[in-house]
């Protein structure tokens, strides 16, 4: 598996997400994932009409949503094994903020074969 929440990691989801359709979505999500190998490791996305417009490292000053999973998880997540739903309803996904915008309406998103692509790119080393 590709090294997850690095600096090139980051890089590869901002270009590929900023080749994502066109919607009616703008959010930007403060994510903390605890448990990477590189210790706690906080960065947010910032989404502008369905695309990706940003990816950091760090905390953003004023986030729609702020998302907290354990590395563990997401990776299950990212490769597939389960959804962002099951992990938020198992209690191993939590949001604070904006959490039905993150569920529902990102699942429009979630449910495109971009975002398939990008997930596949994102974990194949």
């Amino acid at each position: 598996m590709r090294d997850l929440f690095t600096e090139d990691w980051l890089k590869t989801l901002k270009q590929l997400g900023s080749e994502l359709p066109s919607m009616d979505l703008t959010i930007t999500c403060q994510y903390e994932i605890s448990g990477a190998p590189q210790g706690k490791v906080r960065y947010y996305i910032d989404i502008v009409k369905g695309k990706i417009t940003d990816v950091e490292l760090g905390k953003h000053p004023s986030p729609n949503c702020s998302i907290s999973v354990t590395y563990k998880e997401v990776t299950s997540i990212l490769q597939q094994e389960k959804s962002v739903e099951a992990s938020f309803m198992q209690g191993n996904l939590k949001i604070d903020g904006e959490y039905e915008r993150y569920l529902l309406t990102m699942n429009a998103i979630r449910s495109t074969k971009e975002w398939q692509n990008i997930k596949l790119a994102l974990t194949t080393p």
